[in-house]
């Protein structure tokens, strides 16, 4: 028995298949068999059995699944105990997290961060929200933050800071800073939008239908991959649109931007931290977990001073 094999033997349990196995352990399917048998004879029980078209542990399976957890818990916290003890490099920790949570929430927090854990170092990778939980479930990265509601699955999804959507424009608009327009007031307006996946345009989206704004009848301008390249739009002239308070409020300062109060399409939303339930977070995710949850408070006061909540 070893750890590369209770790795294995986990991610079976986690994606149901020796395919999806295969792919998270990066060894090849009949490797993951090999192991599950060499297991089971070692041991003298059986670990998995075929329910449907899933893999799923049986009792005795259950059991050495908690155990593997455990060890390889203890794996991680020794190799960094050591890393510490030798004076070596930060432990980098990959972090998929969607355009706002990583342009402009959590380099917030960040430097608290690495001032109170400088032997881990986070690395943020932005993607839509909708990539950030694939590459969760398939074992790319341990966590993620993202801007959607999801059904959660077999993931643990924890909410840590709010948002707010607005209606945004060229500063000389007609309608910049005029109070209580109407939804069907915008319906001949050129609208800028985010691409497919991206969490904004989901509840731009959603927000628009229930404001009674047909979507197929709107002109749409274009649809952009990133919030700032929307707001580089918006600050051009190219047209409208509906983005993140903590992305609007510097170039709303700075007299980039304006505002068009639409009450009915102010849309709010809180940003999630997620993680697969069953995977044990190692030594560097999980003091990483515990901080951006620890800062819930402080975040949610900031937003409510940017207009963000």
């Amino acid at each position: 028995m070893n750890t590369d094999s209770l790795r294995q033997l986990l991610a079976l349990a986690d994606t149901g298949s020796y395919s999806g196995a295969a792919a998270i352990s990066g060894v090849t399917q009949p490797a993951i068999s090999l192991t599950v048998k060499k297991m089971e004879k070692d041991l003298g029980v059986k670990l998995f059995e075929r329910v449907g078209n899933r893999y799923v542990p049986t009792d005795a399976g259950r059991i050495l699944l908690k155990h593997a957890g455990e060890i390889l818990d203890a794996e991680s916290r020794l190799l960094a105990s050591l890393q510490r003890a030798a004076g070596s490099a930060p432990v980098r920790l990959r972090v998929a997290t969607s355009n706002i949570p990583g342009e402009y929430v959590l380099p917030l927090i960040l430097g608290d961060f690495r001032s109170e854990k400088p032997h881990i170092e986070p690395v943020l990778e932005v993607m839509d929200s909708s990539r950030v939980v694939e590459s969760l479930r398939s074992g790319g990265f341990e966590v993620g933050f993202i801007g959607i509601s999801i059904d959660p699955g077999d993931l643990e999804v924890t909410p840590f800071c709010p948002d707010v959507l607005r209606v945004i424009c060229h500063p000389a608009h007609p309608l910049s800073g005029r109070k209580a327009v109407r939804p069907q007031q915008l319906a001949q307006e050129k609208f800028l939008l985010r691409e497919e996946g991206s969490g904004t345009k989901e509840l731009m989206v959603k927000a628009f239908r229930e404001a009674g704004l047909d979507m197929e009848e709107l002109r749409v301008e274009m649809e952009l991959g990133s919030t700032s390249s929307v707001i580089s739009a918006v600050e051009s002239g190219a047209g409208i649109s509906l983005v993140s308070a903590w992305a609007a409020r510097g170039p709303f300062a700075e007299g980039k931007i304006g505002y068009i109060q639409v009450p009915r399409l102010k849309v709010r939303r809180r940003f999630s931290l997620v993680r697969v339930k069953k995977r044990p977070l190692s030594p560097a995710a999980k003091p990483f977990v515990d901080f951006v949850i620890s800062r819930r408070g402080f975040l949610g006061s900031y937003a409510r001073s940017i207009g963000a909540a």
